[in-house]
């Protein structure tokens, strides 16, 4: 009897470890991502530029993009959580600007490689964004 109950708890604990190997391998992908980059196209400065997550609140501002100009902050690598990011940015004309862009995570990116997001802001003031991974792209 002693024998079947160890082999009974022997059979409940290889059940146990398939079933998480099983529910880990359906978990999806950790990317990360380790550096913003803030792109002004306009002509005329773009003051007061901050990118807030709305999950952490967590913020990254530049006080001021000269005409042209880059503004960028590169850290360790933190988790990527895909949830929405509110951008708020003044033209050199005073015009407050406001927006809460989701990005999209294409499909070809790989987990091991960090993730970049990169915000222009055009020649008309308004904002775009996207992510990369690897080298920096031609808006540098």
């Amino acid at each position: 009897m002693d024998n079947s109950r160890r082999k009974s708890g022997i059979y409940r604990l290889a059940i146990l470890v398939f079933l998480q190997a099983g529910c880990s391998s359906l978990q999806s992908p950790t990317y990360t991502y380790n550096e913003i980059i803030i792109v002004n196209q306009t002509g005329s400065a773009v003051r007061d530029v901050a990118v807030s997550s709305t999950e952490s609140g967590r913020t990254f501002s530049c006080g001021n993009i000269a005409p042209r100009g880059i503004c960028s902050n590169k850290f360790p690598p933190r988790p990527y959580r895909a949830s929405p990011v509110q951008i708020d940015w003044m033209i050199g004309n005073g015009t407050r600007h406001s927006k809460i862009i989701e990005l999209t995570l294409p499909p070809s990116f790989v987990v091991e490689l960090p993730l970049r997001g990169v915000l222009v802001i055009d020649t008309q003031g308004q904002v775009s964004t996207y992510l990369q991974q690897g080298a920096p792209g031609p808006h540098l």
